[in-house]
């Protein structure tokens, strides 16, 4: 029988304000917690309906929750709170609410804010732990997970962490980042579960989300402060807390632009710190929509930074919000994009040092995709550096008979082969600049990518460790390759015009 709690009230409060698009994106405003309170009842409104407003608190020592434009209302206390929020001591004083300016279609809007202040506790207290430093597997090999999953704690989302696991289990996912926006409430959740999960690594992150853009901080261990322009608060800031923590900083979405649709989902921080960024997310969500809309701009996207310098490794992420129960157009369920990573074991400081180093390949459909690796002779592999002036690079696909595999250098599709088998090896020579250069794989169907990976970085050296092909005149047979990569490139442009709008 659950008991009956009979808490009663210390006070309430009302407050009430209209807020306009000038000075900035955010609102502070404060409020006083009583002596004795144990539990804080947070309910608000926006006005008028087309007005979207979003919510937080913070409490005297600093960050206690935010669930955005979440519209439920909310529990903050000692032993338990409401998803978003985290619970704690709750100390007498000043506390405040930041209010975001997420869409104000006029200019103006208004907000209603109640406040309950109680002394004992009326929300049952889940299963909470400090987050372990797990290893389920001491292997080094390539593991297959997703970067990008949203459980209830996110304002927007409407997934338990035991369906988002029991997909993920289904699909044979080895790790899931758990990367709610800007909370990290479901950190102790997830390590309260991990000690019956032997078979899937449930991994902390938070989708540090802004008016500008959004980024995931894989591997955070702490909030960190989206809120950008409020004391001066900037981009490089933001990503600069993440580095701190040892996290890992990747671009969502970057090129997503739907305007009100999809708030700030495009990355545009002018002052972004790109050697602090590890990687680009290169798909986001639905496999059909992504080829459709995005593939061509969101790697160019990835190339012109790359171009730049800037190493960054390519990541996917479901952005799954429903545990795979979205069926509709654009929906996507956990593992569809999969990223694979190369690790020394599974553990989230392993999976975080395969990434920075850049050993990821992408599985743009799903984690049933075949397998992509890229080898010199000498054993340097997709995110090694590796020397020489004509390189000799294998490519070893498993599980893709009948696909084409293409090398992209510095971003140009080069050349290609037909995958004719289910353990399929294929030795590429590579002329290398005096420059460098970059060289991916791309796994085809002849028209569309299905697995992306990230770069093995050939330097110039008039001799090298990698295996030089022989110095021989280019071949009719290379010649062919070539021809066939332009002929296809030219096909599909063609096709692509030739397609009627989705949208």
């Amino acid at each position: 029988m659950i008991p009956i709690v009979f808490a009663a009230v210390i006070s309430t409060m009302h407050l009430e304000a209209d807020v306009t698009a000038d000075n900035g994106d955010y609102v502070v405003v404060p409020f006083d917690v009583p002596a004795g309170t144990v539990e804080l009842d947070f309910a608000h409104t926006s006005s008028p309906s087309d007005v979207i407003l979003d919510f937080g608190v913070w409490d005297p020592s600093g960050f206690r929750g935010w669930g955005g434009g979440l519209t439920d209302a909310t529990t903050i206390g000692v032993a338990e709170s409401t998803r978003g929020y985290l619970p704690g001591a709750m100390t007498p004083g000043t506390w405040s609410i930041t209010i975001g300016k997420a869409k104000l279609p006029s200019g103006t809007g208004h907000y209603a804010i109640d406040l309950t202040f109680r002394d004992d506790a009326t929300l049952t207290p889940r299963a909470r732990a400090p987050y372990p430093a797990t290893v389920l597997d001491p292997t080094a090999r390539w593991y297959r997970g997703d970067l990008h999953v949203h459980d209830v704690e996110s304002g927007d989302a409407h997934a338990t962490l035991d369906e988002i696991i029991t997909l993920a289990r289904s699909r044979k996912l080895d790790f899931v980042v758990l990367s709610d926006h800007n909370t990290i409430s479901q950190h102790a959740l997830i390590a309260a579960l991990q000690a019956n999960l032997p078979d899937l690594l449930l991994v902390r992150g938070n989708e540090v989300t802004t008016y500008a853009g959004h980024g995931g901080a894989f591997g955070s261990s702490a909030y960190v402060d989206h809120r950008i322009g409020l004391g001066g608060r900037t981009a490089a800031q933001m990503i600069a807390d993440v580095d701190a923590q040892g996290a890992l900083f990747i671009i969502n979405h970057p090129i997503l632009d739907l305007g009100t649709a999809c708030i700030g989902c495009a990355w545009k921080h002018d002052d972004t710190p790109w050697d602090m960024v590890a990687a680009v997310e290169i798909e986001t969500g639905n496999y059909t929509q992504w080829k459709e809309l995005f593939e061509t701009p969101t790697l160019q996207y990835w190339d012109t930074q790359l171009d730049a310098g800037h190493r960054l490794a390519a990541v996917g992420g479901s952005d799954d919000h429903r545990a795979g129960q979205d069926t509709s157009a654009t929906g996507s369920e956990v593992g569809t994009p999969t990223t694979v990573v190369y690790a020394a074991q599974l553990s989230e400081a392993a999976l975080l040092d395969g990434i920075r180093h850049g050993r990821t390949e992408v599985a743009l459909r799903g984690p049933d995709d075949p397998l992509v690796e890229l080898t010199t002779a000498d054993g340097k592999a997709i995110g090694d550096d590796a020397s020489g002036s004509r390189v000799a690079l294998t490519a070893h696909v498993t599980g893709g008979s009948g696909l084409v595999l293409e090398l992209v250098e510095n971003g140009a599709r080069t050349q290609m082969a037909t995958v004719d088998s289910d353990d399929w090896k294929h030795t590429f020579h590579v002329e290398v600049p005096k420059g460098g250069e970059r060289v991916r794989a791309h796994l085809t169907d002849g028209l569309d990518a299905i697995v992306v990976t990230s770069h093995l970085w050939l330097s110039y050296a008039p001799s090298s460790g990698c295996a030089i092909a022989p110095a021989h005149a280019t071949t009719s047979a290379a010649l062919v390759l070539v021809a066939l990569a332009a002929l296809g490139l030219f096909v599909r442009r063609v096709r692509r015009r030739a397609r009627p709008a989705t949208r």
